[in-house]
């Protein structure tokens, strides 16, 4: 990008900045052009969206508020529209819509829609609704009764709580996402047919994918955190998160004899094939981005790659969950 004032070529700075949003602070790594002439700064439309999503995510955590993709899951359980969700509630018509599209809630709002996923809540609030007729708040209720009849969520969060960690909520060691095991299986089916990688390269490639996503989009995609161990970044309780996606059949594993004497474990399509529509087209970009840079990259060229990014020195060093932070200071993607 070249600078309006001079005409030169303008550097790209990422900077630790304090920016204020509903008269709190909050400190974000800032992108931007700066005309080295005139110190002026410039920030495109991908950089401005970035610079406040950072805030707006640090925000959410920091009250607890719900993400956009929460938001969308408290509505698509009761198989309304936003505009219905919006009267249930008493939003204006289209302020459901708009939060899931991004704005923020206020705190009394957030508080309603996380109360709203409880079907008997929800139920409260539909008997209250005067703006649905009762042929619609009917049709609520049965669809109530069957989410109360079918549904098991203990195990479902049972097992998710196991295989990614008892706290579920987004933070910065989760990439601002809450953790989904059905985001993680269909992302190691697409890098497995693309790829067919030996585990430890998995764990890579899995770390650059949604490493790599937040350091253009301020979240991950499949909200998992990583540890630092000797071979570099991986999955915490990789090996528990893997086992899952073999048993569900998004992997096969085939045992390689090594001329050392070892045995490798490499990674082949299972009989579940990634489903495309679960992630973004942005999401997408990234995952085919990642198989692309790291297809012929070996394995034990990939460890020593991850050595060298901060990521992974900082966290080893102080033997803790790494901060998706060092995102934006990645070295080889």
């Amino acid at each position: 990008m070249n600078s309006p004032y001079t005409g030169k070529p303008m550097q790209i700075v990422h900077e630790e900045r304090v920016l204020k949003f509903r008269k709190e602070e909050f400190t974000i790594i800032k992108h931007f052009f700066l005309c080295p002439d005139s110190d002026a700064e410039f920030e495109t439309e991908e950089q401005l969206n970035l610079n406040l999503d950072q805030v707006y995510n640090q925000y959410r955590v920091k009250h607890q508020l719900p993400f956009p993709e929460d938001i969308i899951r408290v509505r698509e359980q009761y198989e309304l529209s936003s505009a219905k969700m919006s009267e249930v509630l008493g939003f204006g018509v289209n302020t459901y819509r708009l939060y899931e599209q991004g704005e923020i809630p206020n705190l009394s709002n957030a508080r309603l829609i996380q109360l709203a996923e409880d079907p008997l809540e929800f139920e409260k609030l539909v008997n209250l609704c005067d703006q649905l007729p009762e042929k619609d708040k009917a049709k609520i209720r049965k669809r109530i009764k069957l989410l109360i009849f079918s549904r098991d969520e203990s195990v479902f969060e049972g097992l998710t709580s196991y295989l990614f960690g008892k706290d579920l909520f987004p933070s910065i060691y989760r990439g601002y996402r809450r953790p989904n095991l059905v985001r993680f299986n269909h992302m190691l089916a697409f890098l497995v047919k693309e790829v067919r990688p030996f585990k430890v390269k998995m764990c890579k490639l899995l770390f650059y994918a949604d490493f790599f996503h937040f350091k253009k989009t301020g979240r991950s995609i499949s909200g998992a955190s990583y540890i630092a161990i000797n071979m570099g970044p991986v999955p915490n309780n990789f090996d528990g998160l893997f086992n899952e996606a073999r048993r569900e059949g998004f992997l096969q594993i085939a045992y390689k004899d090594f001329p050392n004497g070892g045995i490798g474990e490499q990674f082949l399509p299972g009989t579940k094939a990634m489903d495309e529509s679960i992630f973004s087209e942005p999401e997408k970009t990234t995952l085919r981005e990642i198989a692309a840079r790291f297809k012929k990259t070996g394995t034990d060229e990939m460890i020593n790659m991850s050595h060298e990014e901060d990521a992974w020195k900082k966290a080893q060093a102080n033997n803790e969950l790494i901060s998706y932070r060092f995102a934006f200071d990645l070295k080889h993607i």
